[in-house]
């Protein structure tokens, strides 16, 4: 059928174009060696510049919305792109484009003699494409070799070359595979010193002669020399002859310029240098080496004061014969504005209708000395229903109200020896926080402070692999029971739940390491896991072996209602592993896998409150309020309190209807057990026989809407299986708002 041109520029707004529906492909391959048929179309479709609309379950959903809320009429009269997913017009002229750009693949996959054959069957205003693809027979690497005659490489290095370059010798011609090795080689050769030698440098010559009847080819990889104001000259290793830092300050202020570790610096008159030094990792006279240099610049721009860095290298004349060329390195930085102030809310419904605030405000440049000083404040209020024995005065809903403050400190390092004798690449930082948290419910009052010291060593800034060792945690927890609720915990009759309100000291220490490896293009899965481990108490027993089970420490009045304190003795380890099968952009399929446990080593004592663990929420089982679930089988009795032990699986199918609507399908299993058995509350602890029975199934969807900065998202989940299969009563859907994934 002869072709009928129809573009989207020739077509009347008022016409109605022909559209290109279903697009067949047809393979006539002669050569044993020949790809697939999946294969050539995920190798040509992209080349297409006519799509076929994306069907799902045979059905043109985004098609027909489109056309539905005239986002495609108004593309098309105004001769933009078309939204994604839909059916573009037939363009005869596209199509011919189309079909040579795809035998020009064809070409570089080795088929030299590759052809496609177009033919198009019209029904109405919707046009069928039927694509025969012809390769023909595919040539071979038969023979390789390197050329690096006049190029100044040594000759031991050429033979290196030679090595890995025959590793395509007796595959099949693959032209895309040929120079992604020439860029590779090239990246290689100058992660080794030899500056200037790009990929521009190294050539690929194919020889064809004979191969219509052999089918083989000679591949000889050529490293061209250096070209300096018309002159041949071979290449040459650089060397950090000089390095020098530019400071550009956000306002006008007085500057100075000094030379300091052996290196040229010009900063703002006060600034503290060493830090900055230290994250630079560069010495004079060091090798030239790319990689170095993109992991200085990645390693000052995480500082928070800094906001853009640029790197120059520049050769230097050479003022004496030397086996390596001068360089000078020269480091602009541009800081970032000295405040920022952030605001962040959400809506909860933990038991009641409630919301919550939080404000930071951070001092970007503390005391001149790239430090941070940062100042956060929180509250939140949340309408909760009478529940359990309550006096009768409160027997109306209660407005439970959090207030939260903290300050944090953060400089380069707290480590007591000069950064020579520490590893570069570890980039430490140190923090030193001290938080306040005031909670007020219906049952009791609670007030928790904290302070804690933190060193941060980044493994890989383009990860965001990182270590955090927490040399030390003090924390003093003063709690306030109402009668009512000491009533009900004295007729529950269990120490272990009585104990969880306590007013508590704790001192302890713990490590944080935080594993994501580095991202490819070519892998769809990608997966992060976090560790942490914690311990309190254990510093009395280690110093004095005949001490007490119980230690009490006298603590000022002003903290607590009573002068002796309960000094908290536990282990706590947690690891959450994530994981993501991304085929497309952000779709794809997300899970996470989360384990927690803490033991108390104190008889008939549990863990502080704070130390436990809940279920429930916008951020884990989404069929369930927060604290709505466990601990194990204990039924409706156990609900709203903590466990020690929490197992929870995450299942997300992630779906983007447009750039910024995405829609979610979820599954969580888990629940909360505690670590013994607790002879007044049945069927609590955690058993290895029964805790798959005891554990809970909740499915649901979502709704997200993805503004680039920020997400809002709105979960709904249903309870598909209660623990023991125990059937309670309460709502059939659960909806979740909140902000940001779950995970």
């Amino acid at each position: 059928m002869p072709f009928v041109s129809l573009g989207q520029n020739q077509a009347a707004p008022e016409e109605r174009p022909t559209l290109v529906w279903k697009v067949e492909w047809q393979l006539e391959s002669t050569a044993s060696e020949a790809l697939t048929e999946d294969m050539w179309r995920e190798t040509l479709e992209s080349a297409l510049a006519l799509k076929a609309p994306e069907r799902w379950l045979g059905i043109p959903f985004r098609h027909a919305w489109s056309k539905v809320n005239g986002r495609w009429k108004r593309a098309f009269t105004a001769g933009l792109p078309l939204p994604t997913g839909t059916a573009t017009p037939f363009d005869a002229l596209a199509l011919e484009q189309s079909q040579m750009l795809a035998e020009s693949r064809m070409v570089r996959k080795g088929f030299l003699n590759g052809r496609i054959v177009t033919d198009t069957l019209r029904e109405g205003h919707r046009m069928t494409l039927r694509l025969r693809l012809i390769p023909g027979a595919r040539l071979k690497c038969c023979t390789t070799s390197v050329n690096a005659t006049g190029s100044g490489l040594p000759s031991g290095l050429v033979s290196r070359l030679e090595s890995e370059w025959s590793r395509h010798k007796g595959l099949p011609l693959d032209l895309d595979d040929l120079d992604r090795a020439r860029g590779q080689l090239a990246a290689d050769l100058q992660a080794e010193g030899w500056f200037g030698l790009t990929p521009s440098f190294l050539t690929v010559d194919i020889d064809t002669t004979e191969s219509a009847t052999s089918g083989c080819t000679a591949v000889e990889l050529r490293i061209l020399p250096s070209i300096v104001f018309g002159d041949t000259l071979p290449h040459i290793k650089g060397q950090l002859d000089s390095i020098s830092f530019q400071w550009h300050p956000v306002e006008l202020q007085a500057m100075e310029s000094f030379r300091f570790d052996g290196l040229w610096w010009r900063l703002p008159q006060g600034r503290e240098v060493r830090g900055l030094a230290h994250r630079l990792g560069l010495e004079q006279g060091g090798i030239y080496n790319p990689k170095t240099l993109a992991d200085m610049r990645q390693s000052l721009r995480t500082l928070p004061l800094i906001q853009d860095v640029r790197v120059a290298v520049t050769p230097m004349a050479k003022s004496e014969v030397t086996p390596y060329a001068p360089l000078h390195v020269h480091i602009d930085a541009f800081p970032s504005e000295r405040r920022v102030m952030r605001v962040n809310g959400a809506a909860t419904t933990h038991q009641g209708l409630g919301g919550e605030v939080n404000f930071s405000l951070a001092d970007q440049d503390f005391r001149r000395r790239a430090e941070q000083l940062s100042f956060d404040a929180g509250m939140a209020l949340e309408v909760v229903a009478p529940y359990g024995n309550i006096e009768e005065e409160d027997s109306e809903n209660f407005i439970s109200r959090i207030l939260s403050a903290g300050i944090t400190y953060q400089t380069d390092r707290l480590m007591p020896f000069s950064p020579d004798r520490f590893t570069r690449s570890n980039k430490p930082e140190s923090l030193i926080s001290l938080g306040f948290r005031d909670e007020k419910r219906r049952k009791f009052s609670r007030t928790y402070v904290q302070l804690a010291l933190t060193e941060r060593f980044i493994e890989n800034p383009s990860t965001g692999s990182i270590i955090e060792l927490r040399p030390f945690e003090v924390a003093i927890t003063s709690s306030k029971l109402k009668n009512g609720f000491i009533t009900e915990l004295a007729d529950i009759g269990s120490d272990v739940l009585t104990s969880s309100f306590e007013s508590r000291a704790l001192l302890g220490s713990g490590v944080r390491w935080r594993l994501k490896p580095k991202v490819t293009r070519s892998k769809h899965w990608q997966w992060s896991l976090i560790m942490e481990l914690e311990g309190a108490g254990h510093l009395f027993h280690l110093l004095d072996p005949n001490a007490p089970e119980e230690t009490f420490i006298k603590m000022p009045s002003f903290f607590v209602e009573t002068a002796n304190v309960q000094v908290a003795r536990y282990l706590r380890g947690v690891i959450d592993a994530r994981g993501s099968w991304v085929t497309r952009g952000k779709n794809g399929v997300f899970g996470r896998c989360f384990i927690g446990v803490a033991s108390s080593s104190i008889d008939g004592v549990s863990v502080p409150l704070e130390k436990q663990f809940y279920v429930g929420g916008p951020n884990s089982m989404r069929g369930w309020q927060a604290l709505g679930l466990g601990p194990g089988g204990s039924g409706a009795a156990g609900l709203r309190v903590r466990g020690d032990v929490r197992l929870e699986m995450n299942l997300e199918v992630r779906q983007y209807i447009n750039d910024w609507v995405q829609c979610a399908v979820f599954a969580d299993a888990g629940n909360i057990w505690m670590t013994r058995a607790d002879p007044q509350r049945a069927r609590v602890e955690f058993d290895q026989t029964t805790f798959l029975s005891q554990t809970a199934i909740a499915c649901g969807v979502g709704v997200r809407l993805d503004f680039g900065y920020f997400l809002l998202r709105c979960d709904a989940g249903r309870t598909v299986k209660w623990p023991e299969g125990a059937v309670i009563n309460g709502p059939g859907w659960r909806i979740h708002p909140a902000v940001s994934l779950p995970f």
